[in-house]
């Protein structure tokens, strides 16, 4: 919720009440109660969408792809999604950066997006203890770029930010 996020970012999420987002977004309290349970919901509501979007393009990576086909598949049809307001993202990260409680929260997202993951893995032969390697490796490299393209105006498309932390990792050296 574009409202929330601003006000958040402007005044602190801790300083905000929902009265005042209500106010902002032109609506009552209990419209945004019946639409987000909690305050942090203005924030996390896209989850859902995100994990949706990742779960159906890691499904459609034909069998017998490398597992880092996978997670770049579902890395961009996310990156498609947050590419469309980058700034309204990168306000959200900022707030999130401020807040300890909102931290925890962007953690357990990130968890559930691994568990994603490591479900694709291993519904393709992938022992539980590899895919979980991998799939730590694969939202480690997600995590990276999403931060250098927040951090980086300049950097280029979160695709493109995607393909060079991809390239870095493939070219890591295993000795």
């Amino acid at each position: 919720m574009a409202a929330a996020t601003n006000l958040f970012d402007e005044h602190g999420y801790d300083a905000v009440t929902v009265a005042a987002v209500a106010e902002a977004a032109e609506v009552g309290q209990r419209t945004l109660y019946r639409h987000f349970a909690d305050k942090e919901d203005f924030l996390f509501a896209e989850d859902d969408v995100i994990h949706d979007v990742m779960t159906r393009a890691a499904a459609s990576v034909p069998p017998g792809c490398t597992p880092l086909a996978v997670i770049s598949c579902a890395a961009r049809a996310a990156a498609e999604l947050l590419e469309q307001d980058r700034e309204m993202v990168v306000r959200r990260a900022r707030v999130i950066a401020r807040t300890p409680a909102l931290q925890a929260r962007e953690g357990l997202k990130h968890d559930a997006l691994q568990r994603l993951v490591v479900a694709e893995l291993e519904s393709r032969g992938y022992s539980r203890e590899r895919a979980r390697l991998i799939a730590g490796i694969g939202i480690a490299c997600v995590g990276e770029a999403l931060t250098r393209w927040i951090e980086d105006p300049d950097a280029g498309t979160l695709i493109e930010v995607l393909d060079a932390v991809e390239s870095e990792v493939c070219s890591l050296d295993p000795s």
